[in-house]
């Protein structure tokens, strides 16, 4: 497996076969469908950066990274940029890791953290992530043990938990 590290509108030619990981995902894990393209296309618009993974000339799991100022931008979200801000973090270089699908054929082979960890990694200016509003108990589960990872006192505006952690 290998990890290519890309701004997100340069994938383009790779957005039917990530729609279709998306999907195969989304049904396996009960989760309602989405317009996957579309999706890919606004956060490619917005300047989001990427991770792709790859098993040989297949592509087959994608993870954004997106400036948080694009998803924590409405008054609901001050008082965790309070939070981040008084603990010396710049927020021009905070972003999220977002989008994180990857082919269930690699669940369960470390993959899906690697693959989130060169998604990080894919725009040299940020210095920390945040991880917030996940789709599943599960992946909640599973970013709250990874490395680095910290939880924050604050909740994200929907109750959930908010994790920080640094880029290294």
């Amino acid at each position: 497996m290998r990890y290519e590290q890309l701004n997100l509108a340069d994938a383009a030619v790779h957005f039917d076969r990530l729609a279709r990981i998306v999907t195969d995902v989304r049904v396996r894990k009960n989760l309602v469908p989405i317009a996957a393209p579309a999706a890919m296309a606004s956060f490619s618009k917005r300047g989001d950066t990427a991770a792709l993974a790859w098993d040989g000339d297949q592509v087959v799991g994608v993870t954004c990274l997106g400036l948080c100022h694009h998803f924590i931008a409405g008054p609901q979200w001050l008082p965790l940029k309070l939070h981040l801000a008084q603990s010396g973090i710049d927020l021009g270089t905070v972003a999220c890791t977002h989008f994180v699908y990857l082919s269930p054929d690699y669940w369960g082979s470390g993959a899906t953290r690697a693959l989130t960890e060169a998604a990080r990694r894919s725009n040299p200016v940020i210095t920390h992530t945040l991880s917030h509003s996940f789709a599943t108990k599960d992946l909640e589960d599973w970013a709250a043990q990874l490395p680095g990872m910290v939880e924050l006192a604050v909740a994200a505006p929907s109750g959930g938990r908010v994790f920080v952690r640094e880029v290294g």
